[in-house]
């Protein structure tokens, strides 16, 4: 007499199966040792005949300055470490969607001095007002 499998071993297999898989794959990223952010700002503003192009001189926040629609503006920060790292940069708030970042990953040397890249572009469609967010620095101090 031959034994039949039951539906529900092979689904219990298969559920199993896929469970493994799911967790192998999983990423376990190490968290941020350190995290620093600066505070990050945009104004838009749209006026007939002229345009409005970025300028703010803010040494304490990532200021974009006062754009029109469809502008872009372009910052850069310098920034330093005390260790071996890694170093992850990423924007949030209201606008974080705007920004690009150069690189957005890197390795950074005791001391030694990098260079970021931002670039705000403003969506043509978009309403007048002040847009706020933040940039986050995430060090992952390496051995």
């Amino acid at each position: 007499m031959k034994k039949s499998v039951s539906p529900y071993f092979v689904f219990t297999l298969v559920l199993i199966a896929i469970l493994i898989v799911l967790f192998s794959m999983e990423k376990r990223e190490k968290a941020c040792d350190t995290v620093k952010t600066l505070l990050t700002s945009i104004i838009v503003k749209s006026s007939d005949g002229f345009r409005h192009i970025g300028f703010d001189l803010n040494k304490q926040n990532l200021t974009f300055g006062t754009l029109s629609p469809g502008s872009v503006s372009e910052r850069a920060v310098s920034l330093e470490y005390t260790k071996n790292a890694k170093l992850y940069v990423w924007a949030e708030g209201n606008f974080s969607s705007w920004i690009d970042i150069s690189p957005r990953q890197l390795e950074i040397g005791p001391e030694e001095n990098k260079e970021i890249k931002f670039a705000a572009h403003v969506p043509f469609l978009v309403k007048e007002g002040e847009y706020n967010g933040k940039i986050v620095f995430c060090y992952q101090d390496q051995e």
